[in-house]
């Protein structure tokens, strides 16, 4: 059984994600009005306002703190996301534990915009966590909770013979099978990140990857991932535990990027809905995470 497309991260995704968000922004606000069959229409999508995009995700694992900070750019702009480089960012617990993020620590050439915390710290799985960000003159805030995650058992692999007679995938045959055990009489929701080599990869760069208990059962019994891999191949599965709200998030981003409600003509997406306070756009996720890996041979 396939990992369904609702089941990304931001990286990859945001590009795509400000284009579409422009959109929703402009034309919310927006009555077309057409003097002219004839005349090409220019959609006047400057007057909305700049949004602040935070994007935070707090783990179990070392190396995953972080917190991206952006605003949202002109709907025609060509140019990179405007980066936030210059805010305050804590993020607390409900333990009394107070951490400082500082904005691109080791001044990356390709880190603006992202802050780490300093010192470094590890998630407690069972605490509440909060973000505090200081930007553009505003407070943004938001909660979650860190729910543990299920133990991958194993992963194998397997000839998909569906794609194995197709010459463009260039090798790429190898399904992933994922096997673990869903906890009984309780309500968990999971995020999926695959890796082919170390990257970071998805069937289409729209994918979202994230399931809940409905979908999953109490057995996982080699679900194939969404990626195929070659021989030589290192296949590797991150699964994050995820709460409530962000299953919303992800399913309403999933809808955003994913929509096709009749062209210009049709219904406009509403934006994600988001535990960010003060009108902020994206997500401060809460997770644990396990980590599975297999060489394809």
């Amino acid at each position: 059984m396939k990992l369904n497309n609702d089941i990304s991260l931001y990286n990859t995704i945001m590009k795509r994600y400000r284009l579409s968000l422009m959109s929703v922004l402009g034309v919310l606000s927006l009555a077309i009005i057409f003097t002219s069959c004839d005349e090409p229409v220019k959609l006047d999508l400057d007057q909305t306002p700049p949004k602040v995009v935070i994007d935070g995700v707090i783990t179990d694992h070392p190396g995953y703190q972080s917190v991206k900070l952006s605003r949202t750019a002109d709907f025609y702009s060509n140019g990179k996301t405007p980066k936030i480089t210059n805010a305050l960012v804590t993020v607390s617990d409900d333990a009394g534990n107070v951490y400082t993020f500082v904005h691109n620590p080791r001044n990356h050439a390709d880190s603006a915009g992202i802050y780490i915390p300093q010192p470094a710290f590890q998630g407690v799985v069972g605490r509440n966590y909060k973000l505090h960000v200081e930007a553009d003159g505003k407070v943004f805030e938001a909660e979650d909770h860190l729910y543990r995650v299920t133990t991958i058992d194993s992963l194998t692999y397997e000839v998909n013979e569906d794609e194995a007679e197709d010459p463009e995938l260039k090798g790429r045959i190898y399904d992933l099978l994922l096997y673990t055990k869903e906890p009984r009489n309780e309500t968990n929701y999971y995020l999926f990140k695959f890796f082919r080599n170390d990257s970071l990869t998805y069937d289409s760069e729209t994918d979202i990857y994230y399931s809940d208990d409905e979908f999953l059962a109490e057995n996982i019994d080699g679900v194939e991932s969404p990626v195929l891999y070659s021989l030589g191949d290192k296949g590797k599965v991150e699964m994050f535990s995820i709460s409530r709200l962000g299953y919303v998030y992800f399913n309403d981003l999933s809808s955003l990027l994913n929509n096709d409600a009749g062209g210009m003509f049709g219904s406009v997406p509403a934006a994600p809905r988001t535990n960010v306070t003060n009108g902020a756009l994206g997500f401060f996720q809460v997770s644990a995470v396990d980590i599975s890996e297999i060489q394809v041979e």
